[in-house]
């Protein structure tokens, strides 16, 4: 391996969006402001006199508003752009909005500003054909820079060669998860257990390259840099000297449960030990990010109320011209520490939608929400009123869903750690939401539960900031609703 460890996959995420960046950047700099460099052979201008600061500014608009498209178009998922096909029809509709983004921007954003000089938006965007020439061109430079990362990864083995230390169930849930991530910077070259790792072993894919205890020289020869601890069953069975020669020689040695989360951005829940938890970093409470927290909070609250409000009149006539009952649904909710309180919903669902069946979840094509209930829902405009929630301290902006009493009742006996999900204030939006579809199982109720904890155990304005991002690009994509 090039540097001793793979990079994680935000890392390697973070170096596809950069490279492509400077590369799109580097290409559009002659294309869109080629007026600028006529002037050396017309003008006899000198090199060092351009205008560089109206050529890098202008240059910069194509790759952002490219990118920009692309994120929503989950072109830096690697399990998008390990797909040749996927990337090449993904990548073509990307460029077509941005085209549209690009012309929104230069004309609504200059009309609606009014600024003047070099740097209005009329100037400093490219003209049309300079623009379309460089959308053009973006198409097999973005497509062929992909190809050399994925190449680069590969030829160099800029990766984890990885070393399961078990054959249980958490070890076929770590290949089966790298199956599902495409994930180019781990691969899996086998497994060295003893019988059935103190349950019943696992069917792996993986081979199994010898015993426990051969475990730091089977890690030599097979070239490990990673050994994944992934046994059901440590006291007595775990390889301590094995492990320590492992690490003596330079291979780092893992958690499973860690590998997982890093992995996937969720706990592995059903294979979670309480010491794992314990000992593990996270669960922070740090008074200056929960008081940044509730400021950000707060001023989104007002701020949205305020933008939003001609939307919530429009939404209010038109539930009462669609179905009879009352505009604003309120709904008993338990929020941080088990206090219940009555979360704010813009009706979606017909009047006395649940007098007879009890409490139930919705589900896809629910007879009980209205015409005008199905669009609030999967534009997510029904939880704008949340945000007198928020402005009440019962609801952040970002947190686990609240759920209702009764399912709160009914999960905590069928989910081990269910309650730890009320650590925290419950959100408008949450981590479980923009990596997770809809659910109205206990399975999916499990899921959501892994992200639930992942956000918890990381808590941070950073984690926030993402999942407010991603809120958008579901909303703005509609994935997810019911």
């Amino acid at each position: 391996m090039l540097f001793g460890r793979s990079l994680t996959p935000s890392s390697r995420r973070t170096m596809l969006v950069l490279g492509e960046a400077v590369v799109l950047w580097l290409l559009c700099i002659p294309i869109t402001s080629y007026d600028q460099f006529v002037k050396l052979v017309t003008h006899g201008t000198d090199f060092l006199d351009l205008n560089w600061k109206l050529i890098l500014v202008r240059s910069a608009l194509i790759p952002l508003a490219c990118q920009v498209t692309y994120s929503f178009h989950d072109l830096y998922d690697f399990r998008i752009t390990s797909n040749r096909n996927q990337t090449s029809i993904r990548l073509l509709q990307s460029i077509f909005y941005a085209g549209i983004l690009l012309a929104v921007s230069n004309y609504g954003l200059h009309t609606l500003t009014g600024l003047t000089g070099d740097y209005r938006f009329g100037r400093c965007a490219p003209n049309p054909w300079s623009a379309l020439a460089a959308l053009v061109v973006t198409f097999p430079v973005s497509y062929s820079y992909r190809l050399f990362f994925h190449w680069m990864f590969a030829r160099w083995q800029f990766r984890d060669r990885v070393l399961l230390l078990g054959n249980g169930a958490m070890a076929r849930t770590l290949e089966d998860e790298l199956q599902l991530l495409s994930d180019p910077g781990h691969e899996i070259v086998g497994y060295v257990g003893n019988g059935s790792d103190g349950e019943d072993a696992a069917t792996l894919e993986a081979h199994e390259l010898g015993s426990m205890d051969q475990l730091a020289e089977v890690a030599r020869q097979h070239r490990i840099n990673l050994v994944a601890v992934a046994m059901a069953e440590r006291r007595g069975h775990l390889p301590t000297l094995e492990l320590l020669n492992c690490r003596l020689a330079g291979i780092r040695v893992e958690e499973g449960e860690q590998l997982y989360e890093r992995l996937t951005g969720k706990i592995a829940l059903q294979r979670l030990r309480p010491s794992y938890l314990i000992f593990s970093e996270g669960f922070q409470r740090s008074k200056t990010v929960f008081a940044i927290k509730r400021i950000m909070d707060i001023l989104l609250s007002i701020v949205g109320l305020i933008l939003l409000f001609p939307l919530c009149f429009v939404v209010a006539v038109a539930i009462k011209i669609d179905s009879r009952g009352p505009i604003f649904y309120g709904q008993s909710r338990v929020g941080k520490e088990g206090r219940v309180f009555t979360a704010y919903k813009f009706r979606s669902m017909t009047a006395d939608a649940e007098k007879g069946s009890g409490p139930q979840w919705a589900a896809q094509n629910d007879s009980r929400i209205t015409r005008v209930g199905g669009l609030l829902r999967r534009t997510r405009i029904d939880e704008i009123p949340q945000m007198w929630n928020v402005l009440k301290n019962e609801m952040s902006f970002v947190g686990p869903r609240p759920e209702r009493p009764f399912f709160v009742d009914e999960l905590r006996k069928e989910i081990p750690y269910y309650m730890e999900r009320l650590l925290v204030k419950p959100g408008i939006t949450g981590w479980a939401q923009i990596n997770y579809q809809y659910g109205n199982t206990i399975d999916d109720a499990l899921t959501k539960l892994q992200y639930d904890l992942y956000y918890i155990k990381n808590l941070s304005i950073y984690l926030d900031l993402v999942t407010l991002l991603g809120t958008i690009k579901v909303v703005v994509l509609r994935r997810g609703a019911v």
